[in-house]
């Protein structure tokens, strides 16, 4: 959580209401968008002086906006081009498959139609995303391209972090493995799909 908040921030300085509406559109299948623990997240990264607090008055409430600092630019260009660790991407839940043998045949088959029906819905969210992406990337290249270069502090970290030479370049990239983390999704619920409709097959034949 603590690093999906500073590619954000990186990006722009947020609230923590305009986090949590970001990774709801966009990451909501990889991480929580649990309030509690973006503020735990938050905290940490200002305790270490990753992270900025600027608070201000709006429609006459108070709000704080995070920043990344010069220290937290220099820990996420050395955390961002590191491997994934394949151990923290284990999933409890997927354990529950582990064990499902244990449950009676009536459950098994209403679990395994139920998760088939939860993965096809969530595929076609996923084409419809997709589908508008494709259809206007050029535009979102173009427009954040144009608000960083307006900031030169978003302009010099992002910069400094991707080691390009320019923004349109380095937005750019950003944008395509967004796309990428988009193609992954799709193509992971299909393999899933087609791994899960052949257990329940099975089941329903009584093998």
């Amino acid at each position: 959580m603590e690093n999906i908040i500073l590619s954000l921030i990186l990006l722009k300085p947020m609230t923590i209401y305009e986090m949590r509406a970001y990774i709801q559109l966009n990451l909501s299948t990889v991480c929580s968008d649990s309030l509690g623990s973006m503020q735990a997240a938050i905290k940490k990264l200002v305790e270490k002086g990753y992270v900025s607090v600027t608070e201000y008055v709006e429609n006459n409430t108070l709000k704080k906006q995070y920043s990344v600092t010069d220290k937290g630019v220099k820990y996420y260009k050395d955390w961002v081009g590191t491997p994934i660790n394949i151990q923290k991407m284990k999933s409890m839940e997927e354990g529950k498959f582990f064990f499902l043998g244990i449950a009676p045949g009536e459950k098994r088959v209403a679990f395994l139609k139920t998760l088939i029906s939860d993965m096809e819905v969530e595929y076609e969210k996923l084409l419809v995303i997709k589908d508008y992406v494709d259809k206007t990337q050029d535009t979102a290249i173009a427009r954040n391209t144009k608000r960083i270069k307006e900031d030169p502090v978003l302009t010099g970290n992002l910069l400094e972090v991707s080691g390009e030479k320019t923004v349109e370049k380095a937005v750019t990239n950003i944008d395509n493995y967004q796309i990428y983390m988009l193609e992954y999704g799709l193509e992971k619920i299909k393999a899933d799909l087609n791994f899960y409709k052949k257990i329940l097959k099975r089941e329903l034949k009584g093998d």
